[in-house]
C-alpha cells in the first residue's frame, strides 16, 4: 500500500503543469533588482553614498513619469495592470520613470524613494531611469514571493528594458507579480498527493496511534511556554544580558497592553461594547500572563534587596556592581535566576503572540484605511476643546499650589505643558495624514490617524488627572480630620494600659504622630498627613490587640483595611495615569512595583471577608509598594525630560519619523515601524519597548527610544 502510494506521488509531481498564460524571453544578463537584507546600520552607510545629482524622491502617485516616456494610452494601461494587482492581491505597486540613476545602486535609488515616501509592508516601488537601461525594485522583506518569483519579475522587466518598451516592463512587473500571488497548484498534483498520502497513512496508522501519548507527553515536559523562546536561545546571553532582556520585554508588553486598552476604548466608542466583547477578551488573557511575569520579576527584586539587607547587616560593604548577577550564572542561585528570568521573557513572548494573534482582525473590526479621513476629522474637531483645557488645568494647579507643598502635586505639575504638546503632534499627525491621503497612500494615513487619535486621547487624560487631584485632596482633608479623631481616642485607650512597654512605645509615636499633623494642617500635605496617622493607628491597634476581644480586633482591622485600600486605589490611578502619558520614559522597575501593587490590592480586597489581618497587611504592603513606583516613575521622567540627548545617527532623527517630537516621544507614541521603514529589511523583534501608535498587538523596536531630543520643558517643581 505505501509502495502503491508512492508511485502516486510520483506520477502527480511528474505531471505536466499548466502553461503560463504569457511568458517572456529573459536577457543574457538579467540585473538582479531586489535588495539583500542588510541591518540598519549598514543600509544607512551605503545610502549616504547616493549621489547629490540622482537624489530619491517621495512618490504621490502610482505612476510617475519625470522622462515622458509613456504616451497617455501606455501610461493608462500601466495604471490598468497596477488596478489588477491591487484587486486581485493584498500588494501595490508603484512605477516611477527618471533619467538616469547616475551611478547609484538602482536598488539603492528605489529603497531611498520607497522610505521617503512612507511606503508600507505591502507596497513595491518599481524605478526604471529610461537612458541608463537599468531598474530597481524595492520590496519589504515580508513580502509573499520567493526568490524564483521576484527573480522571474526581474526577468521580465529587463526584457522589456532591453528593447526601451517602457510600459511593457511596469506591466509585465505587476502582472509577473499578480500571478505569482494567484498561482494555484495543479489538480493532478493534488489529488495524486492526497490518494498517496491516505495510503501511507492507512498503513503507518498503527504505528503512529501507538507512539502519539508517548510524543505528546515528552513534548508537554520538555517545549517552553507557547510563543517564547526556546532555552537555547536564552542560552548564550550572560546573566545580565538575560536580566536587561527580561526588563526590555516587560517594557515592550506592558506598553503594548496600554496601547492595546486604548485603542480599545476608542472601538468600542464607536462600534459598541458587543462588538468588542472578544477583543476584550484577548486583552485579558494577555494581561494575565504579563502580571504573572511582573510577580517573577518582583520576587527577583525581593530576593535581591534581602540578600543586599543581608550583607550590610553583616558589615559587607556591598557596591552596587557587587550585587550585580554574575556573568558565568554558574552557581545554583545564579541558575535559579536564569530560569526564572528566562520564564519572565516567555511570559512576554506568549502575551504579545496572543495580541499580535488578533491585529488583523482588529484593524478589520475597525475598517481604518475606509476611516481614515473619518478619524483624522474627528481628532481635528475635538482638539480645540481639549486645548481649551489647558489654560483652565494650568490655573487649576497654580491655585492648588498656593494651598498645597509642591511634592503634593508633584505626579500633575507638568500635565499641562504635556498635554499641549501633544495636542500639537496631534495636529501635525492629522496633516501628513491628509497629505498621504491625497497621494492615495491609506495604510500610511491610518499610522498618521492613530497617531493624532493616542495623542488626544493622553492630552484629555492628563487634564482628567489635574482635576482628578483637586477632588483627591479636597476629600484627603475631610478624612484627615476623622483619621485625628480615631487615633486620639486610640491614644485615651493606651493610656489605661500600664506596665506594657509595646503599649506605651506605639502611644507615644502615636502622639507625635498627632501633633505633626496638627502642626503641618494648615498649607500642608493631607495626603501625607493620612499616610502618617494610618501607619500609627496600626501600630497602636497592633500593641493595644491583646487588651480588645476578637470582635474588636476584627472591626478595627476591616476599618483601617477599608482606608487604606480607598489610598492604594486612588494612588494606584494616578501612577498609572502617569505611567501610560510618560510610558517612552518609564522603565521596569517602575513598573514592576506599580503592577505588584495592583495585584496586591487585589489581594487584599478579595480576602476581606476571610480574615481582615491578613489582608491589611497585603494592603499596606501595596501602600507601600505603589508609593515606590511613584517615585521611580518621576524620577524615570525626570531623567527623560532634562537630559539634552544627543541624537543616534543610526537610529534617524524626528523629522524622517514624522510629528513624534516632545509630546509624542515621552508619552510613547511613534509611527508604525512598517511605515518608518529601511530599505528590504528583514523583521524586527517585537519585543522592546511600548508603540504608542501601533494598533491592537505588538510592540516596537528599542531603537525607537532613540530618536530625536526631548525638549527640558519639565516644571522645575516636578524635578
Amino acid at each position: 500500500m505505501a509502495l502503491a502510494g508512492l508511485v502516486g506521488i510520483v506520477l502527480a509531481a511528474t505531471a505536466p503543469a499548466p502553461a503560463a498564460d504569457a511568458t517572456v524571453a529573459a536577457p543574457p544578463e538579467p540585473r538582479p533588482s531586489v535588495s539583500p537584507r542588510l541591518s540598519a546600520a549598514v543600509q544607512a552607510e551605503l545610502m549616504s553614498d547616493v549621489l547629490p545629482a540622482s537624489p530619491p524622491i517621495t512618490i504621490t502617485d502610482p505612476v510617475t513619469d519625470g522622462t515622458g516616456a509613456l504616451s497617455d494610452t501606455a501610461r493608462r494601461g500601466v495604471r490598468v495592470a497596477l488596478g489588477r494587482l491591487a484587486d486581485e492581491s493584498d500588494l501595490r505597486m508603484f512605477v516611477v520613470y527618471i533619467e538616469s540613476f547616475d551611478g547609484t545602486e538602482p536598488v539603492d535609488w528605489a529603497n531611498a524613494s520607497s522610505n521617503q515616501s512612507g511606503l508600507g509592508t505591502e507596497d513595491l516601488l518599481l524605478a526604471i531611469a529610461t537612458a541608463d537601461r537599468e531598474f530597481g525594485l524595492s520590496a519589504p522583506s515580508n513580502v509573499p514571493l520567493t526568490a524564483a518569483e521576484l527573480g522571474a519579475i526581474d526577468d521580465a522587466v529587463a526584457a522589456a528594458i532591453e528593447d526601451e518598451r517602457w510600459a511593457p516592463a511596469a506591466i509585465s512587473a505587476a502582472d509577473t507579480v499578480r500571478q505569482s500571488t494567484a498561482a494555484t497548484v495543479s489538480p493532478l498534483l493534488v489529488a495524486g498527493t492526497v490518494v498517496g498520502g491516505l495510503l501511507v497513512l492507512a498503513t503507518l496508522g498503527y504505528v503512529l496511534w501507538r507512539l502519539v501519548r508517548t510524543r505528546l507527553a515528552r513534548l508537554a515536559a520538555t517545549s517552553p511556554a507557547s510563543g517564547g523562546p526556546t532555552p537555547d536561545e536564552l542560552a548564550d546571553l550572560s546573566l545580565t544580558e538575560l536580566d536587561e532582556r527580561a526588563a526590555t520585554a516587560l517594557v515592550g508588553i506592558d506598553d503594548a497592553l496600554k496601547t492595546c486598552e486604548q485603542e480599545l476604548g476608542f472601538a468600542r466608542a464607536e462600534l459598541g461594547a458587543d462588538a468588542t466583547r472578544d477583543f476584550e477578551l484577548i486583552l485579558a488573557r494577555a494581561a494575565a500572563d504579563v502580571r504573572q511575569a511582573f510577580a517573577i520579576r518582583q520576587a527577583l527584586d525581593d530576593a535581591a534587596q534581602a540578600e543586599q539587607a543581608r550583607l550590610e547587616d553583616a558589615g559587607v560593604d556591598a557596591e552596587p556592581e557587587d550585587t550585580r548577577p554574575d556573568e558565568a550564572g554558574t552557581g545554583p542561585a545564579d541558575a535559579a535566576r536564569r530560569t526564572r528570568l528566562s520564564r519572565v521573557v516567555a511570559l512576554c513572548e506568549s502575551a504579545a503572540d496572543t495580541l499580535d494573534a488578533r491585529t488583523r482582525a482588529f484593524d478589520d473590526l475597525r475598517r481604518l484605511q475606509q476611516r481614515a479621513p473619518d478619524l483624522l476629522a474627528d481628532v481635528d474637531a475635538r482638539e480645540p476643546e481639549v486645548a481649551g483645557r489647558v489654560a483652565t488645568a494650568r490655573a487649576l494647579l497654580e491655585r492648588l499650589a498656593d494651598r498645597y507643598p509642591e511634592h503634593t502635586l508633584a505626579m500633575v505639575s507638568g500635565n499641562p505643558e504635556q498635554a499641549e504638546l501633544l495636542l500639537v503632534n496631534a495636529k501635525e499627525a492629522v496633516n501628513a495624514g491628509r497629505s498621504v491621503l491625497e497621494s492615495g497612500q491609506k495604510a500610511v494615513a491610518v499610522a498618521h490617524a492613530r497617531g493624532a487619535q493616542n495623542a488626544l486621547g493622553q492630552a484629555v487624560m492628563l487634564l482628567d488627572a489635574v482635576d482628578a487631584i483637586q477632588t483627591h485632596l479636597e476629600e484627603a482633608a475631610g478624612r484627615l480630620d476623622k483619621s485625628i479623631a480615631s487615633l486620639t481616642q486610640d491614644v485615651v485607650a493606651a493610656r489605661a494600659v500600664e506596665g506594657d512597654f509595646r503599649v506605651t512605645l506605639a502611644r507615644t509615636a502615636a502622639q507625635a504622630s498627632l501633633k505633626h499633623v496638627e502642626m503641618m494642617r494648615e498649607g500642608g500635605d493631607p495626603l501625607a498627613g493620612l499616610q502618617r496617622i494610618a501607619a500609627a493607628e496600626a501600630s497602636l491597634d497592633a500593641a493595644l490587640a491583646d487588651t480588645r476581644d476578637d470582635a474588636e480586633v476584627a472591626a478595627r482591622a476591616s476599618a483601617l483595611l477599608r482606608d487604606t485600600l480607598r489610598r492604594v486605589d486612588e494612588q494606584l490611578r494616578q501612577t498609572a495615569d502617569f505611567v501610560a502619558t510618560r510610558r517612552g520614559a518609564i522603565g521596569s522597575s517602575a513598573r514592576t512595583r506599580l503592577a505588584e501593587a495592583a495585584r496586591l490590592g487585589d489581594s487584599a480586597r478579595s480576602g476581606q471577608p476571610a480574615g481582615p489581618a491578613a489582608a491589611l497587611s497585603e494592603a499596606q504592603r501595596a501602600n507601600q509598594l505603589v508609593q515606590e513606583a511613584a517615585r521611580l516613575a518621576r524620577e524615570d521622567a525626570d531623567v527623560a525630560v532634562t537630559a539634552t540627548v544627543q541624537p543616534d545617527p543610526d537610529a534617524g532623527t524626528v523629522e524622517e519619523n514624522g510629528p513624534i517630537t516632545g509630546g509624542m516621544l515621552l508619552g510613547g507614541i511613534l509611527l508604525d515601524p512598517n511605515v518608518v521603514r529601511t530599505r528590504r529589511r528583514a523583521p524586527t523583534s517585537r519585543i522592546g519597548g511600548g508603540f504608542g501608535g501601533g494598533g491592537f498587538g505588538g510592540g516596537r523596536p528599542d531603537a525607537l527610544r532613540k530618536l530625536g531630543i526631548v525638549r527640558t520643558w519639565w516644571p522645575a517643581s516636578a524635578r
